[in-house]
């Protein structure tokens, strides 16, 4: 059902398309027919164009309530359609995958190198109330178990997904959690700041559609102290 629903979603102009050409048909055939009839002399002729003028009525008349549906499905029934049904792959976050560097041997070594920069945060994502993060806020001094709030809820969702980064240089985005169900001003996941250095630390909520488009992330600078 879904992907019959998300079938005529996709090829939705061009089902428009033949059902206006095939609508053009009848229209004209029900002009022609009609014109027939009124000017039949004899009454078997007649007859037979009323016949006519009849069946072009009715399937013209198929070929609108066939319009009409599809549009009924394509405005209501393909945006209810679950994320979980739509063809968009969900990717698979693991918590242990951590980027590894190529073995060096003997004296080739790398005696230069290029460090990555300090990741910049952009909070202004955070303006968004449908891809935000609440609790905690931003510049907070956090230690031991946090609780995340906030909401993951665009259109068309698909998943949203936790990071964090330390700013020092060279620090990548590490993934705390994700949900492939819409949050509304509640829990989208923990982080427990016993398993990293005390320091300062970027933190991201990132909301996903079905299409693969997000809007800017919401990001917060955060300080973990060291356990009591």
């Amino acid at each position: 059902m879904h992907e019959a629903l998300l079938f005529l979603d996709t090829y939705a102009a061009w089902v428009y398309l033949l059902l206006g050409l095939a609508g053009l048909a009848y229209l004209r055939l029900a002009a022609r027919w009609l014109g027939a009839y009124r000017s039949s002399i004899f009454a078997l002729e007649r007859e037979r164009a009323r016949a006519s003028l009849i069946r072009a009525g009715v399937l013209l008349g198929a070929v609108c309530a066939l319009s009409v549906a599809n549009f009924l499905i394509t405005t209501f029934a393909v945006p209810a359609v679950p994320a979980s049904a739509r063809p968009t792959a969900i990717p698979t976050i693991s918590l242990l995958n951590t980027p590894t560097l190529p073995a060096v041997s003997g004296e080739t070594a790398l005696v230069t190198s290029t460090p990555f920069p300090v990741a910049i945060l952009d909070a202004s994502g955070c303006q968004n109330p449908q891809a935000t993060i609440t609790s905690p806020a931003d510049g907070d001094s956090i230690t031991g178990v946090v609780d995340f709030l906030g909401t993951a809820r665009i259109s068309n969702f698909a998943f949203y997904k936790l990071e964090y980064i330390r700013l020092t240089s060279g620090s990548v985005w590490r993934a705390v959690s994700a949900g492939t169900t819409p949050v509304v001003e509640d829990r989208l996941g923990s982080w427990d700041t016993s398993l990293v250095l005390p320091g300062d630390y970027g933190f991201r909520l990132v909301v996903t559609d079905s299409a693969g488009n997000a809007p800017l992330p919401c990001a917060i600078r955060l300080q973990v102290r060291p356990p009591a």
